[in-house]
């Protein structure tokens, strides 16, 4: 008989941003409803993906981070089928016209633009995941 793993069987939220304080911004959030799964580039987001992707219930993706950045991840989202079970909610602090049409090309839940309030997180991942049909 297996161990019970509680991180396991928990929801939880992933946020990939390399800011530590956006990432702290959203753990205050929701650190007493989820477990807050934090990534600081997409490489570190793919692997926890690729780990806990039957626990995540949303995840907040920036798209400027070193190494492997947010589109890259968006990439592997669709090949891996990420986003047809969980709701991906861009936070980006671009605007520039060609990258939010770039962004719309796929299938994310929403698009938040820094700075944002904790109201618009909470009201955006709250929207998303109903769509998703994620209570």
């Amino acid at each position: 008989m297996s161990e019970f793993n509680p991180i396991i069987s928990e929801k939880a939220i992933l946020v990939v941003d390399d800011s530590n304080i956006t990432r702290n911004l959203i753990d205050h959030v929701y650190k007493d409803k989820y477990k807050v799964l934090m990534a600081s580039d997409g490489k570190g987001a793919m692997d926890i993906v690729d780990v806990m992707k039957d626990s995540i219930v949303a995840i907040l993706l920036d798209l400027n981070m070193p190494d492997v950045d947010g589109f890259e991840v968006l990439d592997y989202f669709v090949q891996t089928k990420v986003m047809d079970t969980i709701p991906v909610c861009i936070i980006t602090g671009e605007d520039a016209p060609e990258i939010i049409g770039k962004v719309k090309t796929y299938p994310v839940s929403a698009i938040l633009l820094k700075p944002f309030s904790t109201e618009q997180i909470e009201t955006v991942v709250t929207k998303a995941m109903e769509l998703k049909g994620i209570k």
